[in-house]
């Protein structure tokens, strides 16, 4: 296998028509403190990328349950997986039911903690620049994606806002928000990458749940 992709929380490899993720134990974070939105490493836990994994596991099973397509393939051990290789697009699709985490900081006082928003942003999938938010129209005009497959990554995750919040509240748990990544195989889209506590935001009484505490809900 050739590695073709060193990231923070995984590497990846080339095998053929497929990839296959390493998961790590690195924690993101923002100004040192943990924060599953945030784009720097702030610290290692033991057993992290496994429970990251299993958790992508079922999520994609889920969703593919539901009748969204995906590109996992399978899980090779506790902390590999193979995955369908797909032409990557390089934006992070995120739905905001509620208020949270940069969203307040970038917008202040005229937003209130956990306020009710039910939105999608996109950003620029981008460390470089620090994923910056970016207009559906610059998309286009851009050419990362059409404005058919906007509005297909729109649908599609707005399902998906559907399918976890409906799994979490069957569990007593809210989610806040989350983020998906998009490929292209075929002429099709496909949810890609991962779905996991690292990209997303889950409470119970008013405290954001850790990773593992959310693989704890799904076994």
């Amino acid at each position: 296998m050739r590695l073709v992709y060193q990231g923070k929380t995984k590497d990846v490899y080339e095998d053929d028509d497929c990839l296959i993720f390493h998961f790590k134990d690195n924690i993101l974070g923002f100004e040192s403190k943990e924060d599953t939105g945030g784009n720097e490493v702030i610290g290692r836990r033991e057993g992290k990328g496994s429970a990251i994994l299993k958790e992508t596991e079922f999520f994609f099973k889920l969703l593919e349950e539901n009748g969204i397509r995906t590109h996992f393939v399978e899980r090779i051990n506790e902390r590999r997986a193979k995955f369908l290789k797909a032409e990557k697009i390089p934006l992070e699709v995120i739905y905001r039911f509620k208020a949270y985490g940069s969203f307040l900081r970038r917008y202040g006082k005229i937003v209130k903690p956990l306020q009710k928003l039910d939105i999608i942003e996109f950003t620029l999938k981008d460390d470089a620049l620090g994923d910056p938010l970016i207009c559906e129209e610059a998309v286009e005009k851009l050419g990362i994606a059409s404005k058919e497959e906007i509005e297909e990554m729109k649908r599609i995750t707005r399902k998906v806002a559907q399918i976890l919040k409906e799994f979490f509240e069957s569990r007593g748990l809210e989610i806040i928000d989350f983020k998906l990544e998009f490929g292209r195989r075929n002429g099709e889209l496909l949810v890609i990458d991962e779905i996991s506590g690292d990209t997303m935001r889950v409470m119970k009484e008013g405290q954001v749940l850790k990773q593992e505490e959310i693989l704890e809900v799904i076994e």
